[in-house]
């Protein structure tokens, strides 16, 4: 899936790109070791505090005008740092990992980061939209399998049935992954992650939706507004993930899921109470 809105991936490059025509001037007029923050700043018209944001302390320097391959192969240092922001989120908690980590764990300069990505919360973005990737890719092969269980017992709820608890399974797979973005919700207090973490659920619901109201895998439309359906089940995903995390040992995520299946399809049934509602 596209990212829900417009990154700041192209104004840190631009800013990075006048800092190190700046740095390239200056280190051709004097030496290295003499150069400030506030002269590239100064020269690049940015402010300091900018510059020193992308090229990091003064000792790293040098370092820019030795590697031009940050900026060469920008599709590896881009996928670099994403490997390495996963195993350092996934290590330390995304509140405690810091974005100098990030860089240090993927062999990148501070600056090599913010050409890429505008902070931590653009980090998390990126690596959503990888696994969303992943489950776009990973969804028709679930369905298919899903249909043919469904088709095999005679049963559209095996179909069912079959299908949410590969998909539990899948997100199980990586534990840290589910740890991590119920972490994140954390930060929606941030009017901006709020937003395009909002997006982002509105999107999964009409995708979801679409495969509910055209019968997808069970091949039987539900009564009801399909997006009604797709709130429900999302909401029932992630909260038996978080059941499961908080008691991984005693949680069988797929064995339940098809037991909550069980439940949904074949409704409440009406039986007697054990004690009398006053």
């Amino acid at each position: 899936m596209a990212r829900t809105q417009p990154s700041n991936d192209g104004n840190a490059a631009a800013a990075l790109t006048r800092a190190l025509a700046a740095l390239r001037t200056l280190a051709a007029q004097g030496p290295v070791s003499c150069l400030r923050h506030a002269d590239i700043a100064l020269e690049a018209g940015l402010p300091w505090q900018t510059v020193r944001r992308l090229l990091g302390p003064r000792q790293e320097f040098a370092a820019w005008l030795d590697r031009p391959s940050d900026a060469a192969a920008p599709s590896d240092t881009r996928s670099r740092i994403l490997a390495a922001a996963a195993r350092c989120f996934a290590r330390k908690g995304f509140a405690n990992a810091s974005v100098d980590e990030v860089a240090a764990e993927a062999g990148a300069t501070k600056g090599a980061v913010y050409w890429h990505f505008a902070g931590k919360d653009d980090l998390f973005f990126a690596l959503l939209d990888i696994r969303c990737a992943e489950m776009d890719q990973y969804l028709p092969t679930v369905v298919e399998a899903a249909k043919a269980a469904g088709k095999a017992a005679g049963d559209p709820k095996v179909a069912l049935a079959t299908m949410m608890s590969s998909i539990v399974r899948r997100l199980a797979a990586d534990p840290d992954w589910p740890r991590l973005f119920i972490e994140f919700f954390g930060q929606t207090r941030d009017p901006a992650v709020r937003s395009r973490l909002g997006q982002r659920y509105l999107d999964f619901y009409a995708d979801s939706a679409a495969l509910i109201g055209a019968g997808i895998p069970s091949g039987v439309a539900p009564r009801g507004d399909p997006l009604d359906h797709a709130v429900f089940w999302i909401a029932l995903i992630d909260g038996l993930m978080l059941a499961w995390l908080a008691n991984p040992d005693d949680i069988d995520l797929e064995a339940r899921m098809a037991r909550i299946v069980d439940i949904v399809w074949d409704g409440i049934g009406a039986v007697r109470p054990a004690v009398e509602l006053p």
